[in-house]
């Protein structure tokens, strides 16, 4: 699937499609807290990139008088290096050519979100934009293999993978869990992240929500977090990625007055 693409097509479309009525001076405004969860891919990792929790308070209104919200979310991701493909093996099982270790990645982020549509009809959809930033909490976990056991009564090694070391692909029998070893080893890299997107509210229902969030963000690490051995390729310090996120959860009900 091509993020991007599907990204930049809705960024045209979804302001066509979203419908409201024209606001005055001193009408009701929605002002709703919302509170939802969700699941996340992007371009940087398989079709499940990571989970999402976000919450959405309103602050104030804009000059249109639409609401401003403070947006506080939490990301917890899991990055790939772009050039990380499957290898199969004798076994008809597969592991991921040199590559050491995964790169799990924490995002606490804080930003304003601008409604632009709000949903007031069942067959409306509310539209808002998103800026966001905030720290990145690097994890690398060391990325373990099956080696050896090709005899009947041989049991194979779980290790971590090093391309330079266990070199005969015969005996490479697939990757392990993503839980072997769980933290055992782990590595700490700090960075950053600022994130623009836009909020697409398809709920049916007063008190729930169901949406889409798409838009694009960029990370950059202190240093490189080495993801495929760097006797193989280069590990890049920033990402750069579009993303998708579908989410769920519910919103609390409430009017205010515009100014």
């Amino acid at each position: 699937m091509n993020i991007a693409r599907v990204v930049l097509l809705l960024f045209f479309t979804i302001p066509v499609l979203a419908q409201r009525k024209p606001k005055k001076d001193n009408e009701d405004l929605d002002d709703s807290k919302y509170l939802g969860y969700g699941f996340t891919t992007n371009t940087h990792s398989g079709l499940l990139g990571g989970f999402v929790f976000r919450s959405s308070t309103p602050v104030s209104v804009s000059r249109k008088n639409n609401p401003i919200h403070r947006y506080i979310a939490f990301e917890a991701i899991n990055i790939k290096h772009p050039k990380e493909y499957l290898k199969g093996t004798i076994q008809g099982t597969k592991y991921v050519y040199g590559k050491t270790n995964y790169l799990f990645v924490l995002r606490p982020e804080y930003g304003r979100e601008w409604y632009f549509f709000t949903k007031n009809t069942e067959n409306s959809i509310g539209l808002s934009g998103i800026l966001a930033a905030g720290p990145s909490f690097g994890i690398t976990k060391p990325y373990y293999i099956k080696y050896g056991g090709n005899g009947r009564n041989d049991v194979p090694q779980v290790v971590v993978y090093d391309p330079e070391v266990f070199v005969d692909q015969n005996q490479i029998l697939g990757s392990a869990s993503i839980w072997q070893g769980f933290l055992n080893n782990a590595g700490f890299i700090p960075g950053a992240h600022i994130k623009a997107a836009v909020n697409i509210d398809m709920s049916t229902f007063n008190n729930k929500i169901t949406g889409f969030e798409l838009g694009s963000t960029f990370e950059l690490f202190s240093r490189s977090p080495e993801i495929i051995s760097t006797k193989i390729t280069s590990n890049p310090a920033a990402y750069a990625s579009a993303y998708l996120t579908l989410y769920f959860g519910s919103k609390k009900l409430g009017k205010k007055k515009a100014n």
